[in-house]
């Protein structure tokens, strides 16, 4: 955990001791859109694949739903254009918005999550990776992950950064060697990452992740239409999950199309909403925005931090709150309690 978010969690922990949690919570003290993000739900202990993926269990999950609902206006994309009409009348009485999404297209979405939003009557929008769906490719970070576990060396030498660097895997640094692997991967390209990863293998070992591991892995397209007409809101997430800015405009361009085209032909209807791999603010340029545009989107959500405060927000940048597993319930009715400061 960084310092800053360790910060962050103890601030939680005064303000909810203080009373000011359950006085923000009732007296409306903010008004715009929060938009809450998770991955995987579940826990992953006993897992080879990456564990910051999994967001929350299901009983953490639950309890998050039911306090959003209690104190909040839940909505879809689908409703973001009502939204942000309403927050462009200075006076309006609803003020208060919160909006669940998911990233990738995890089974446990369908298995886990979903049936909590059902119970509870709560929207989410599921933003999916179309190749990791349809063709049941096992994504680049729970490979690192899978390669770095299996391993059955002391430590690897790696290139990173153009130097050789050693890499202890015991057990009291698997996941931050699995994390420095990992923010290596998100600066390169398709044909540098490829690279990389096989240089992983033969450091470690492990060999690349046999394809039949992905094979239970994601949704399948009829779990994907039985969510979207039980009024969950689906949007799209490429094809492949490249971080776009690393992209030329042409390739940016045909990760967003192909994944646009790949859900209306399996829904059968305009898909409007699309989230950035990775999703920081170097992660997509205006060559993305540009492509999104032309492909007829009308929402675009990135994975930086902050709220929306207006109605005046940008609808190709979007912010959004990362859930994490570590984030316990005091921390998280923060989030949304007093977005202003907990919200990042």
């Amino acid at each position: 955990m960084s310092a800053a978010l360790s910060r962050h969690r103890r601030l939680a922990q005064v303000f909810s001791r203080s009373g000011g949690l359950k006085l923000c919570e009732h007296l409306l003290p903010w008004r715009g859109l929060v938009t809450l993000n998770y991955h995987r739900i579940g826990t992953p202990e006993g897992s080879l694949l990456d564990w910051d993926l999994w967001s929350a269990s299901e009983d953490d999950f639950a309890a998050q739903v039911a306090t959003v609902k209690q104190y909040f206006d839940v909505v879809s994309v689908d409703d973001l254009p009502q939204v942000f009409r309403t927050l462009s009348r200075r006076w309006s009485t609803r003020q208060r918005f919160v909006l669940i999404t998911f990233d990738d297209g995890y089974r446990d979405n369908y298995e886990a999550a979903f049936p909590i939003l059902r119970e509870h009557n709560v929207p989410s929008t599921f933003l999916i990776t179309t190749g990791f769906v349809g063709d049941r490719h096992i994504a680049w970070w729970d490979e690192i992950a899978w390669m770095i576990r299996r391993c059955q060396r002391d430590f690897i030498e790696l290139p990173i950064n153009g130097k050789a660097q050693q890499l202890v895997l015991d057990r009291p640094t698997l996941e931050e060697a699995i994390r420095t692997c990992l923010s290596v991967a998100y600066r390169l390209d398709a044909r540098k990452l490829a690279t990389f990863l096989d240089e992983l293998a033969e450091a470690t070992s492990s060999g690349r992740a046999p394809q039949s591991l992905a094979d239970d892995l994601w949704m399948n397209w009829d779990m994907i239409r039985t969510m979207r007409s039980c009024g969950m809101a689906i949007g799209a997430h490429t094809v492949s999950h490249p971080v776009l800015s690393r992209l030329s405009a042409e390739d940016q361009n045909a990760e967003i199309c192909e994944s646009r085209l790949c859900i209306e032909a399996e829904l059968r209807e305009a898909v409007t909403a699309f989230s950035y791999p990775v999703g920081r603010a170097d992660s997509f340029n205006e060559d993305t925005k540009r492509a999104l545009v032309a492909n007829g989107f009308d929402w675009s959500f990135s994975y930086h931090g902050g709220f929306c405060r207006s109605g005046n927000a940008d609808r190709f940048n979007l912010p959004r709150v990362g859930i994490e597993r570590d984030m316990d319930q005091q921390a998280m009715r923060c989030c949304t309690a007093w977005p202003h400061l907990f919200a990042r």
